[in-house]
């Protein structure tokens, strides 16, 4: 039986998304849409066909990459909503740096995103990061007794922590950890993740 047209269609465009994806988070703006085409394995005109101008094509990224960190805050708020706040963070935090880890290509995107315009965009803020940041700390509060804005900052910490240890190669985990294996490394980052949450939480 032939596969559904849409089927392809949408098997196709994931290809560029992440084809494109990688681009932009390593050349940002000099990514070429040939090249894109090239990585997708796909025509120039198809690329064009489905996203139309590279401008168009990097706001679908960002919105793609935004969806992805979107199920990210969900599954937290729901973590911190949680009986026993204290026992789930652990978990919490390092559900979050596997996730981000997962997607690091997604999260070199945002992170050249942000580092280019010094902030969010207006409406990824309105979207995204205060009804994080409201939910999150309204939850943590609840567990600890402590006011709610003091909340705000030690997590955006935590959040900007957690990607930028994410987005790091391998060698580099390594050297900042002092261990000598892949796997010893990462275990150190989440150890460290987990212990700065509790400082910085309270909890």
């Amino acid at each position: 039986m032939a596969r559904p047209v849409n089927a392809d269609a949408a098997a196709t465009k994931q290809r560029i998304l992440e084809s494109a994806t990688l681009f932009f988070s390593e050349k940002g703006a000099k990514s070429s849409v040939r090249d894109i085409a090239k990585g997708a394995g796909v025509s120039l005109a198809m690329v064009h066909h489905y996203f139309g101008s590279k401008d168009d094509l990097y706001e679908a990224c960002v919105g793609a990459m935004y969806e992805e960190l979107a199920e990210l805050r969900a599954h937290l708020v729901t973590a911190l909503g949680s009986s026993g706040v204290d026992s789930i963070l652990e978990d919490a935090v390092r559900a979050t740096f596997r996730f981000a880890r997962d997607r690091r290509t997604t999260m070199r995107l945002m992170m050249r995103r942000v580092v280019a315009r010094g902030a969010l965009d207006t409406g990824r803020v309105d979207d995204f990061l205060l009804p994080f940041l409201e939910q999150a700390s309204t939850l943590v509060a609840a567990a600890t007794g402590r006011d709610p804005s003091s909340l705000r900052l030690p997590l955006q910490s935590l959040v900007f922590l957690n990607g930028r240890y994410a987005i790091a190669e391998e060698s580099e985990l390594m050297l900042v950890t002092g261990t000598d294996t892949p796997d010893a490394a990462l275990r150190a980052v989440e150890d460290h993740l987990v212990d700065h949450a509790h400082q910085m939480l309270g909890i």
